[in-house]
């Protein structure tokens, strides 16, 4: 008897605890927010290439950093590295192009 008791108090608070969520409420939210990202997804196309395009001009605006030295050295290593890479394809050509013939 005891147990019924407790089951029926369970189901109970079970209903109380259903009609109290707000359903409605919840289907607006969710449309509102279907909309809303329907729109932001259009303009965040555009934002997307303006951010670019903003934070491309801020770089070659920054004149700091391409006279700091480190950055200076840094480059000239890069440029080095390329220079080497260039060369030793273009020697793996040659010598692939020597065998062939």
């Amino acid at each position: 008897m005891c147990q019924q008791v407790h089951l029926r108090y369970i189901k109970e608070s079970e209903e109380i605890r259903r009609a109290m969520v707000p359903l409605e409420l919840i289907k607006r939210i969710r449309e509102i927010e279907l909309q809303v990202n329907a729109e932001s997804e259009s303009d965040s196309q555009s934002d997307t290439k303006q951010t670019a395009a903003l934070d491309l001009s801020k770089r070659l605006n920054n004149v700091r950093s391409f006279s700091d030295p480190a950055s200076v050295k840094a480059l000239e290593e890069w440029r080095k590295r390329k220079m080497e890479r260039a060369r030793q394809r273009e020697f793996g050509r040659n010598a692939t192009t020597g065998v062939q013939s």
